[in-house]
């Protein structure tokens, strides 16, 4: 499920930020919410682990506000769909 939050982030906060160019400062971060329901997690080598949390522990351990704002799009969204819609 594509989110409309998208949240803009400085390069500076990517360990291989300069990848992108010397012209380049911020990278958008789009949003998307998935159903992750019996599949195997396998994380990219620019992550060390995972964990499942309540939208009141996720929210909380959030570090930035475009993430808190779609992790809210998200919550709203999958109430508003219902049971298993």
């Amino acid at each position: 499920m594509q989110l409309d939050t998208v949240e803009p982030v400085p390069v500076t906060e990517f360990r291989d930020g300069h990848i992108w160019g010397e012209n380049v400062y911020v990278i958008p971060q789009y949003c998307f919410g998935v159903t992750a329901e019996n599949l195997q997690i396998i994380i990219s080598r620019e992550h060390t682990e995972y964990k499942w949390f309540s939208y009141d522990e996720a929210y909380r351990l959030i570090k930035y506000d475009g993430n808190k704002t779609a992790l809210w799009e998200l919550d709203k969204r999958l109430k508003s769909r219902g049971p298993r819609g």
